[in-house]
Formats: C-alpha cells, structure tokens, sequence
C-alpha cells in the first residue's frame, strides 16, 4: 500500500462511525484448512452429538453392580416371571417336594422322615441344588403316623449336581425327639450324604457320619430315599428306604 492509498484509508476510519477498521492478516494455509472459509471467519462450532461423545466412555448396554442390592445383573432363581430353562442356569430346571427317609442302621425299619422341597438349577455338568427338609413328627416306633411337621425346617443351598450325582457335607444337624420314632429322643448328629438323582421322581443314596445325642455311634452304612409327592397331606403308607427300593411300612 501507497503513501497515499494510506492516507486515505486513515481519513476514511477516522470519520467512519459505523465500525473500527482493521487490516485483516492474510490467511495461512493452516488456518483456511481448520476453518474451511477463505474468509477468515471464525469457524461455526458443529451441532454436538448427543451420543457420541470425545473422551467420554460408552453409555453401557449390560447392567452394572452399582453396590445398590436393588441392582441385578442377572435373573434372580426362582423368580416368578421365569420360566424353567436348562441353558441359562438362571431359572429352576425342577422344583418338587418329596418325602425324604433316612434309614440308619441303628433301625433301619423306622426312618426318620422329612417333607424335602427342592429346588434344581442350571445347564447341565454346572448345576446347584438348593433343598429345605421339613422334620415330620413320628410317633415311637411307628412309620406313617402321625407324619405332620415339626420344628423349622433344615435349609442346605449350593449343593453342586454334576451328571445327576451330587455329595454334601450337612455338618451338625440337630433334630427333635417329636421327629425321632426310634426313641422319641432330641437327635444331634454329623452327616454327610452322597446321592444320586435317578429321574425327576426319585433319588437315593448313602449316609456318612456319626450320631453325637442322645448316645454316641456310626451312621456310616445308613440309607435315604426321597420319593416325589403331589399333597404334603397325603403321603405314601409304603416308604422308600434306599436304591434298591425296599420299603417300611407299619403292620
């Protein structure tokens, strides 16, 4: 710019009251490449996506344990609204009650007998076994009378079940006298069973422990039977003893 195109460009700012005038620098490349306008405007900041952001991690598509015990990862066994199926392990595969004998061999004629409700979960070779065993009470050498409950029932969860066989370790379980036909005494014993499930309407096995109270011997060689059963109220005369099907009735 001339000595006088300058002189004329300062008149013209000096009396302008419109705006300041101002010599715009030339654009660099860089500029024109970040801006896109040859103008030099600043440029237009883009609409912001609402689900993609910079830096920030992806909205999670899978439930997270967020420490709320509200919050779920999963289906919850036993929940109402499922329905029973074998490939997610979520929901029970078989649930039925089932009276359940145990035949020791300190009298084997008289078993003590229980109200078993199961609960079986999971895919096959991954399963769990969830049982509570509800006393039934017994009168003194008696095998079907009365057989009504009595006490709270023993709870025992997390039984793993591999190709229907399945051992648990029951620890010191006590048990009333009322419950007891052999001699109507309290009952304190170590158990342990290993069994098997032959079809969804039966399973047997064996029983491993000691009895501690009211006298102090093996129960190692004992038996049990659990049979399936559609009314608490009505239950077999004949009761299931062990795999080979020998049963205990009263005369």
């Amino acid at each position: 710019m001339d000595f006088r195109s300058l002189f004329l460009f300062a008149l013209v700012c000096t009396f302008s009251t419109a705006a300041a005038c101002t010599e715009r620098d030339p654009l660099d490349s860089a500029t024109m490449a970040a801006t896109g306008d040859s103008t030099g405007a600043p440029p237009t900041d883009p609409p912001s996506d609402p689900v993609t952001t910079t830096g920030d991690a992806p909205t999670p598509t899978t439930a997270v344990d967020t420490g709320d015990p509200t919050a779920t990862t999963g289906s919850v066994p036993g929940d109402p609204t499922e329905t029973s199926d074998s490939t997610t392990g979520d929901a029970p595969v078989l649930v039925g009650e089932y009276l359940f004998a145990v035949s020791t061999v300190i009298a084997p004629a008289q078993p003590i007998q229980f109200i078993a409700t199961n609960e079986l979960i999971g895919a096959p070779g991954q399963q769990t076994l969830r049982t509570a065993l509800q006393p039934l009470r017994l009168d003194q050498g008696k095998v079907t009378t009365p057989r009504t409950p009595i006490g709270e029932p023993l709870v025992f969860f997390g039984i793993p079940v591999v190709d229907g066989i399945f051992k648990v370790d029951l620890g010191v379980v006590m048990i009333s006298g009322a419950a007891n036909p052999i001699t109507g005494s309290d009952i304190t014993a170590q158990l342990a069973l290993v069994g098997e499930f032959v079809g969804p309407d039966f399973y047997c096995g064996t029983v491993e422990g000691d009895l501690l109270a009211p006298l102090m011997a093996s129960l190692n060689g004992s038996t049990f039977a659990a049979v399936r059963i559609d009314d608490p109220s009505d239950l077999p005369l004949d009761v299931t003893l062990d795999c080979s099907g020998n049963t205990a009735t009263d005369p």
